[in-house]
């Protein structure tokens, strides 16, 4: 129905509640899903766990991490963790080299799917916390 502004009603909202082509975009059919390798010596431990949760709980989305062993078999049955509960994460064992795949839905789907990839690429900056790590100690 045509508005006294010219515009539909749904059109008037939209414009109204600062709604418009960027949100109707977000809207989506299903999750979307992002393939990241562990390149971390450590693998997805206790501290990055954290940092995943961390950053999951800053966006308006759920998030869950899958451990694909293969990635052309189905992901039904594969390992799965919520990624707000590090205890869920740690079970799922991944070892440096290994791949996950984030799965997100909600509003910020994109946006938590593209920090948590550089997370992982910046090795949930293990170099910076622990660089002598490598060292071995006398014992």
């Amino acid at each position: 129905m045509e508005s006294a502004w010219g515009s539909t009603e749904v059109e008037w909202f939209d414009k109204f509640m600062n709604v418009g082509e960027l949100s109707r975009m977000s809207e989506q059919t299903g999750p979307l899903r992002r393939r990241v390798t562990i390149r971390n010596r450590a693998g997805l431990h206790a501290r990055a766990a954290s940092l995943v949760r961390d950053t999951v709980l800053k966006h308006r989305s759920r998030v869950t991490l899958i451990k694909a062993e293969d990635p052309s078999a189905s992901l039904n049955g594969a390992p799965r963790a919520d990624a707000t509960s590090v205890i869920e994460m740690l079970s799922l064992g991944a070892m440096q080299g290994e791949s996950l795949i984030i799965e997100a839905e909600g509003e910020e789907a994109q946006q938590v799917l593209d920090a948590l990839e550089r997370l992982v690429e910046c090795k949930f900056w293990e170099d910076d916390f622990a660089p002598d790590s490598q060292q071995t100690f006398p014992g």
